[in-house]
Order: C-alpha cells, then sequence, then structure tokens
C-alpha cells in the first residue's frame, strides 16, 4: 500500500526530516509511506489570498488522478480516534485503496480542492504548527499499524 501525504508548505529543517523519518522507516515494506511538498504561493500585500490558495490548489490537483481517495485535512473535517482511524487504514488495505493525504498551505484550500476531496480529516480542534502536522500523521498511521497487527505500541 502506498500512503501519500502532501503538503503545501515551505522548506523543511533537518529536525522536521528526521522526525518524520522515525514512522517512515518503522512501518513495514508494505506499506510505503512518502512525503511530497507543494510550495506555497506567492503572496504579497497588493494581490488577494484567493488567489495564492487557488495556484496551490491547481498544483495539488494536478498530481492526483480521478481514482485516488484524496482525504483533505481541514478544521471542520471529521475528527477521529486513533482507533477509529486505524478501521479506515485497515479498510484501505482490504480494498487496495492509495490513499493521498492533503495539508493544506496556511490560508486552507481552494473550493476546488475541497469538491475533489473524498473525505475530509481534522487531527484536531487546536491550531497545530504546520510543520508538525505531517509527523503527526506518520506517527498516527504507524500507531494505526500497530494496533491491527496487535503490537504494544498502543495502549488504551
Amino acid at each position: 500500500m502506498n500512503i501519500q501525504i502532501y503538503a503545501i508548505a515551505s522548506k523543511s529543517t533537518d529536525w522536521f526530516e528526521q522526525s518524520f523519518s522515525i514512522y517512515q522507516k518503522r512501518l513495514p515494506a508494505h506499506i510505503n509511506l512518502k512525503l511530497t511538498k507543494i510550495p506555497l504561493a506567492y503572496r504579497s500585500k497588493k494581490s488577494p489570498i484567493e488567489t495564492a490558495v487557488k495556484k496551490e490548489g491547481e498544483l495539488l490537483l494536478t498530481r492526483i488522478n480521478s481514482k485516488d481517495t484524496l482525504i483533505v485535512l481541514d478544521e471542520s473535517g471529521k475528527t477521529l480516534s486513533t482507533k477509529d482511524f486505524s478501521d479506515w487504514m485497515d479498510q484501505w488495505l482490504l480494498h487496495s485503496i492509495n490513499p493521498i493525504l492533503a495539508i493544506g498551505g496556511p490560508d486552507g484550500f481552494s473550493n476546488a480542492v475541497h469538491q475533489r476531496a473524498n473525505k475530509h480529516l481534522s487531527l484536531s480542534k487546536m491550531t497545530l504548527p504546520h510543520a508538525l502536522v505531517p509527523i503527526i500523521l506518520a506517527e498516527q498511521i504507524y500507531r494505526a499499524w500497530t494496533i491491527l497487527n496487535g503490537q504494544p505500541y498502543h495502549r488504551s
């Protein structure tokens, strides 16, 4: 199974790369977790934010085909428990679904991206640091896998 995370973001740092790779490496070989960064669109005081958001959305949508399952992270999305998230992952495995999880830029997603999304997911009602979201997702994917395999990493 391939799990793709697309993040509309600026450049990354060493601590980010190291933190993300910890969970990426813990996953078994049959689960390929990949992160792709889409550059932020240029913003200025003179241009409307909607223009940048629309451009970011276009860049994201060009990477997604009609058969892909797009899960957009959004503050108004569905909030899941870790167990419920592992149930989603179980369905991905059972039905050979390769999900795409999309993390928006600082101003969110365009209407076109929201309309294309198969699901909307919220990690928290709180505002999280943008650089931590892919790491949190990677950890939750790893945790979901351990739940599905009865490993002791997740204790609740």
